[in-house]
């Protein structure tokens, strides 16, 4: 994704997680998950007030966050409806096919993750810190 477009420069992303010694001495096979593991890690201390889902966190939250930002930055809405994840400024010359998909939680927190709530409210989503 486009993580040059960050929408919130102050949020940690999957590249700030890259340029750390533990990702880079990380296998090259584990490497993406170890980034993005770290970018968890570097949101919840940078932002204490705001929830964070790992790429791991396949449960989607009760109750579930109406916005999140993902690894790059980039923003994803839920459809209240049915439940899904969309990115509302997709571009498919700027973004892979993937993000023009209508995604599930688990989908998008496993390929795009970590997410991270907009609201600094902990109430929202009431799960991981």
């Amino acid at each position: 994704m486009s993580s040059k477009r960050s929408k919130n420069p102050a949020l940690p992303v999957l590249d700030d997680a890259f340029r750390l010694e533990s990702v880079k001495g990380a296998e090259e096979s584990a490497r993406d998950l170890v980034a993005r593991l770290a970018t968890t890690e570097l949101r919840r201390v940078s932002h204490p007030g705001r929830l964070t889902w790992d790429p791991t966190d396949q449960a989607e939250p009760v109750p579930v966050p109406p916005t999140v930002v993902d690894g790059d930055g980039d923003l994803w809405l839920r459809d209240r409806g049915t439940g899904t994840w969309t990115m509302p400024e997709f571009n498919p010359k700027e973004f892979p096919d993937r993000c023009g998909e209508v995604l599930t939680w688990a989908q998008l927190a496993r390929e795009f993750g970590p997410l991270t709530a907009l609201a600094d409210d902990r109430r929202i989503g009431g799960g991981r810190r």
